[in-house]
């Protein structure tokens, strides 16, 4: 932030390196608070850079992923009960979502030259106008960097050893929702977790039936709904056969 600040306090044209920094810093909170879900962010997402899809994906998993909190603690007089005296730890301030849409893409307009379109018409950048936006938002960065506590995380959890390849697995588990689906990162089969009350939960594998394409022979077995899939094969273990999954079309004659 003080090489953004810097630059703002430079003539007009240091400003699109004040909304580099800016665009800069908005990257790297928005990484460190993904950081912070590591054990619940899919590994196929760490592709993404963009900040807005990065918190997309968090909001999917965690509501209140880009929520502003408090955090205080105190001693229950009454097991169960809220305490009578809290002592407030801080308040941690999150770069939002709302404010990586009105901004980061806005800035990001200034760091390029002017279309031809925009040079026909006689159109050049607003600097006064970049200089306003880049000193709110620098404003903004720097109470989300003064706050006492930093990727506050908390919530239910539900944790498992996978069935199919034994990896830890473990689901964020929202409040009020009965039932959330969970996938193992290692293997990717699926679960349904379900809540069974009394601070417990129900693991329902995902999987399904399937008989064998013998019609003498019926033989079912057990497969992962990852696995349901046109083009996947399995030989049966009762009359050896070779058994595809494939999509068809029954064509049924004329509509009269």
């Amino acid at each position: 932030m003080g090489r953004a600040r810097k630059e703002l306090e430079g003539d007009d044209d240091r400003l699109k390196y004040a909304a580099l920094e800016l665009r800069l810093s908005m990257e790297a909170l928005t990484y460190d608070r993904a950081r912070a879900y590591k054990d619940e962010f899919p590994p196929a997402e760490y592709e993404t850079w963009q900040p807005r899809k990065v918190m997309a994906v968090l909001l999917e998993f965690d509501p209140n992923a880009d929520k502003d909190s408090t955090i205080s603690f105190g001693v229950e007089t009454t097991p169960g009960q809220p305490a009578e005296e809290m002592t407030m730890l801080g308040t941690e301030i999150v770069l939002n979502v709302a404010t990586l849409r009105r901004h980061y893409d806005a800035l990001g307009s200034f760091l390029h030259m002017p279309t031809l379109k925009q040079t026909k018409t006689g159109k050049t950048h607003d600097f006064e106008k970049l200089r306003s936006r880049c000193g709110e938002i620098a404003e903004y960065i720097e109470k989300v960097l003064a706050s006492p506590v930093h990727n506050v995380t908390l919530g239910s959890f539900a944790t498992i050893t996978c069935m199919e390849c034994n990896q830890p697995i473990r689901k964020r588990m929202p409040p009020s929702i009965i039932a959330v689906q969970a996938e193992c990162f290692s293997c990717k089969a699926s679960y349904k977790i379900s809540d069974s009350g009394g601070g417990q939960v129900n693991w329902e594998p995902r999987n399904h039936e399937i008989a064998c394409g013998n019609q003498d022979c019926g033989h079912k077995i057990q497969v992962w709904e990852r696995e349901v899939a046109a083009g996947v094969t399995w030989e049966c273990p009762a009359c050896a056969g070779r058994n595809t999954i494939v999509y068809g079309i029954k064509h049924e004659g004329t509509a009269t």
